[in-house]
């Protein structure tokens, strides 16, 4: 009775009808401002800091900037793992936290100890940023600029002025960010031998404009009565003006910066290409902020970009891609499959009942479940994303379960003669505490999912409390409204129980199970046995494959390769990715530094979904033979599947030794390119890059009394430029841009140039830089990986036959992963260790999930025996699980784990409907035996109605016919499985057990002298 509050909803409907409504009206409107997002908005538990010096070397970078910030940041409280990543004239130090560290804190102290270290790092660094890791930040789109009347540079300006201002007035656009183009300069691109000629140095040229070229505050003073402030105007009105500037020369004569070379107003260098089918463009990406929607913030953007060309004839904005058209589909497929499997489900409950009133009772817990449920998700801040779509259509099943056990019991009274309100009293007070339990033990599993600690749980906080929260009010629902409804709308059919030839082929199993428990027992436990055997068949992955709408190559470019020449190999590759089957466009990034491709990106865009026959997958495959001829450069497949680097398996060799890594991971790239499961196999060890190298003379320099700075300063400024920070400036009505000093591009390809550059002495006039050290010729590291203060090299590759699970199984078992040699150490990275963190994670969030049933059981029944009784069904789902998965073909992955946890609850709330009917009827006295037929022969029927539901609500995802139904379908072949064959076997597993659960109680409380649970029935029915 202490379960039935179902008796106050029917006694007095009106307060459960406006609790309701209020949920409904509260969900709907939530519903219409949440966010539609593709992942949910996670502040990953790290931060990055990023040291920019340009022109020097990885090498020296490690030396002079990537040791000391580590040191610092190491002592960082909450510090889990520091990763850098060094590029010629770049650091990026990404450092990982514990889960549960505080990040705005470490962010703090991470500022204050670099502030520290800042007088003993190099003077002419950027400043260090410091930027958290936000799935936010990830760009929505990517948009391409056609403007043939304009030149690059002022397509580049039109982006970063034009665009910019108009897309960043757009609510919910954080960033817009620009690939390709140039920048406007004013060039000064000096004659070497007029530098000689008038004694200057090139560095003392950019130095003398900085101070010379500038307008500056000059104080204030009162003249005629009136505070007057005062300017110095020292800048240049033109780039005429700027080259009559006189500056002076060592010899303390002055010249005219134009006799020093020429001075024009240009673009700055090319260091990045971007190409649209072969054509060139200037590129821009559109960045979201933290709370706002994707879809809705990028159907804003298009809708201003179609206004700004209206307002701008001739010029074209072009959509290169977007994953919104992948989320909007995922969204609608999401809500698709919710009704579908909602509309299954209540097919199976008319099929069963034959009853439409009770059909339409149950039917009406389905969307008064899931719509109070978008109030809460607003409530938490989450959005409508992948996670919390998967969640719901992973429940739409589970909704109408406590609505049908309620129903059907009702319905049953209704059949024994009883009068529906009658009936709906009763039957809701003998259900109670099953549809309590039933809940909780949802709630119990899925709340821990929701916690846990580590990162790969941070993507599932919002599944986990989504798919609780909509238990909880199914709950509510099941207890108020589904009785309350029964009891007014629901009428007295007559029909009788049907009866069949299966119904007795059940009733003599039952028996059989329920006198011959041990061998029941036993059956149980082959089963658990086979399942176990049968789990290892199935393969295993992190994130299924999924049909996605481009397939991203990266394009590995031979070192000290100059930009045009790379763009000429990047446009070949293109055209042979354009005749691949199934490919609309391809776009093309180039990146370069110092004059030389660094990296290379194809993005074949495919064709829409209903216009293409194949997967992104298949497209793969076709297009590694297509773009694996091209001498010098090597391309591979960049996954969207997840992970750091894009590979299916990523492993780094960490040690001291730069040669011993470096070693170690070459001989596990040659080997796993044997493999023939894997593809794109290679190591990150860079090829080296050619080098001038410039090695002083110290007794020459201390002679001529020439500094190693200035020799630095002076190659640095001629061959490249000042550092961004200390570039002159020159001003524009609307803005300021650099004055660049370095020498004619012609002088800059001549080693004899550079052995003759003039060096500044502290002795008097500049000396030729041959005089004080040696040019020669050398190789460079290209990059440098450090992983916790050690070098690192990361191999990577993909699976193209097998699955990813055996494939990481047959690199970890060869004898270059085992021996790797002294001094080195091998360690997961990427989606290899995603993979180990998520079985860790869910193993764990399993524990607790076990552990908070048994709890709930323990506290719902009062008692500590049975709750055994109903978890060891849970076993017997595993193989049935197994099963779905062989039989679909389908791999165990991150969503099959989500499955089997729901699985559990599942199984436990069949169990409980079972154990609760025949403990009731022990307590009204019928012997155990008794009682056990009596709950499989009424129970049987709500628990194969619930079962069925749940099968028909997975459906849809089972099938995958959906945008992200590679994501779901694992999932929904393993709960069909498992529901379908924990449930025959549960029938007669769990009757059995229960005896021997019982015959076990008496015997410890004979053995210990403690009471019974007979006894206390015994005592009770006496006092009667």
């Amino acid at each position: 009775m202490a379960w039935n509050i179902s008796a106050g909803a029917i006694k007095n409907p009106i307060p459960p009808i406006l609790l309701i409504m209020g949920l409904v009206f509260a969900g709907l409107t939530a519903y219409a401002k949440l966010p539609i997002n593709q992942l949910p908005n996670i502040e990953f538990p790290e931060f990055v800091v990023s040291v920019s010096q340009p022109g020097a070397a990885p090498v020296e970078m490690e030396n002079q900037i990537a040791q000391r910030v580590e040191a610092a940041l190491t002592a960082v409280q909450g510090v889990r793992r520091v990763n850098t990543t060094i590029t010629p004239g770049n650091t990026m130090v990404d450092v990982e936290l514990q889960i549960g560290a505080d990040l705005n804190r470490a962010v703090e102290d991470a500022r204050d100890a670099l502030t520290r270290i800042r007088p003993d790092l190099p003077a002419d660094i950027t400043e260090p940023v410091i930027y958290r890791q936000d799935a936010a930040a990830f760009p929505i789109a990517y948009f391409a600029v056609e403007a043939p009347s304009m030149t690059d540079e002022e397509r580049s300006w039109f982006i970063d002025n034009d665009l910019s201002r108009e897309l960043l007035a757009v609510p919910g656009v954080n960033k817009i960010s620009r690939d390709g183009g140039v920048d406007r300069e004013i060039r000064v691109e000096l004659d070497p031998e007029r530098l000689t000629a008038y004694g200057v140095t090139a560095d003392a040229v950019s130095r003398n404009l900085r101070a010379l070229n500038a307008d500056l505050p000059g104080g204030q003073a009162e003249v005629a009565g009136q505070a007057q402030s005062i300017r110095t105007l020292g800048s240049a009105q033109t780039v005429a003006a700027l080259g009559e500037m006189r500056l002076t020369g060592a010899n303390g004569q002055s010249v005219r910066l134009a006799d020093l070379g020429a001075v024009t107003d240009s673009a700055s260098e090319i260091s990045s290409i971007t190409r649209y089918n072969g054509q060139p463009v200037v590129s821009f990406a559109v960045s979201r902020a933290k709370n706002a929607s994707e879809v809705r913030v990028f159907d804003a953007v298009e809708a201003r970009l179609r206004q700004i060309e209206q307002a701008h004839p001739g010029v074209h904005i072009r959509l290169i891609f977007t994953p919104v058209n992948f989320i909007r589909g995922m969204y609608e497929s999401s809500i698709s499959a919710l009704l579908e499997g909602a509309l299954l489900a209540c097919i199976v409950v008319f099929l069963t009942l034959r009853d439409w009133r009770a059909t339409l009772v149950a039917a009406a817990a389905i969307p008064l479940a899931i719509v109070p449920t978008f109030a809460a998700l607003q409530l938490f801040g989450f959005t409508i994303n992948m996670m919390t779509l998967i969640a719901l259509a992973l429940v739409a099943g589970v909704l109408v379960d406590d609505a049908i056990v309620e129903i059907e019991n009702i319905v049953r009274h209704i059949r024994m003669g009883k009068k529906p309100y009658d009936a709906a009293m009763e039957a809701a007070d003998e259900i109670g505490l099953a549809v309590v339990a039933t809940s909780a033990s949802i709630i119990a599993v899925f709340t821990p999912v929701g916690f846990m600690g580590s990162q790969t749980g941070q993507w599932f906080k919002e599944f986990g409390l989504t798919v609780a929260i909509a238990t909880f009010f199914s709950l509510v629902v099941a207890r108020l409204i589904t009785p309350m409804m029964a009891a007014h709308f629901l009428r007295d059919t007559g029909r009788e129980e049907p009866k069949g030839d299966l119904v007795e082929i059940y009733r003599s199993a039952l028996n059989f199970a329920i006198r011959n428990p041990w061998k029941t027992l036993g059956g149980g436990i082959a089963i658990f046995i086979g399942s176990l055997v049968l789990a290892t068949q199935v393969p295993m992955t992190f994130i299924p494959r999924f049909n996605s709408d481009s397939v991203q190559e990266s394009v590995e470019i031979p070192p000290g390769t100059p930009l045009a020449e790379a763009d000429r190999a990047m446009r070949e590759l293109a055209a042979r990715a354009a005749r691949a089957p199934e490919v609309a466009n391809v776009f093309t990034s180039l990146n370069g530094s110092e004059g030389a491709a660094t990296s290379g990106t194809l993005y074949v865009l495919l064709k829409d979904r209903d216009e293409r026959r194949h997967t992104a997958y298949w497209v793969q495959q076709q297009l590694r033979p297509l773009l694996s001829g091209y001498p010098n450069y090597r391309v591979s497949v960049l996954n969207n599947q997840g992970g750091s680097r894009g590979a299916d398996i990523t492993v780094q060799f960490v040690g001291d030794n730069p040669r011993l890594v470096n070693a170690a991971a070459e001989r596990l790239a040659s080997a796993m390119q044997r493999l023939p499961m894997l593809a794109d196999a290679h190591s990150s060890a860079a090829l080296q890059r050619p080098e001038l190298q410039i090695h002083p003379r110290p007794n020459d320099l201390a002679r001529l009394g020439v500094t190693n700075a200035a020799l630095a300063s002076a190659v640095r400024i001629a061959t490249s430029g000042d550092v961004e920070q200390n570039l002159p400036r020159f001003d524009l009505p609307d803005r300021q841009i650099p004055i660049r000093v370095m020498l004619r591009p012609d002088m800059r390809a001549n080693i004899d140039t550079i052995r003759a550059l003039p060096v500044q002495s502290t002795l008097g006039p500049p000396v030729r830089l041959d005089a004080v050290a040696n040019v020669d010729f050398g190789l460079g590291e290209v990059s440098i990986e450090r992983r916790d203060r050690e070098r690192a090299v990361t191999v990577m590759a993909n699976v193209v036959r097998g699955d990813i699970g055996s494939a990481q199984r047959a690199v970890f078992n060869l004898p270059e992963a085992r021996n790797p040699g002294a001094g080195v150490h091998l360690a997961t990275t990427g989606d290899t260790e995603q993979m180990q963190d998520m079985f860790q994670s869910f193993g764990s969030a399993l524990l607790w999930g076990l552990l908070l049933i048994y709890g709930v059981l323990v506290l719902l029944f009062r008692d500590f025996y049975h709750p055994w009784t109903i978890m060891t069904a849970l076993p017997l789902s595993i193989g049935g699980a197994f099963a779905g998965l062989l039989i679909s073909n389908q791999p165990l992955s991150l969503f099959v784990l989500i499955g089997l946890i729901m699985l559990m609850g599942i199984v436990t709330k069949n169990s409980i409907l079972l154990v609760d009917f025949a403990i009731e009827q022990m307590h009204k006295g019928m012997p155990r035996n008794q009682a056990l037929m009596e709950a499989g022969m009424k129970r049987a029927r709500p628990i194969l109605m619930t079962t069925f539901a749940m099968a028909a609500g997975m459906l849809p995802s089972a099938l995958g016919w959906s945008v992200d139904g590679s994501l779901r379908q694992g999932m929904g072949c393993a709960v069909i499985g498992g529901l379908l064959v924990s449930t025959m076997l549960s029938l007669l597993f769990v009757p059995a057990n229960f005896v021997l659960i019982d015959r076990l109680e008496r015997f410890l409380s004979r053995l210990f002298g403690w009471k019974s649970r007979h006894d206390i029935i015994a005592a009770a029915q006496a006092a009667e």
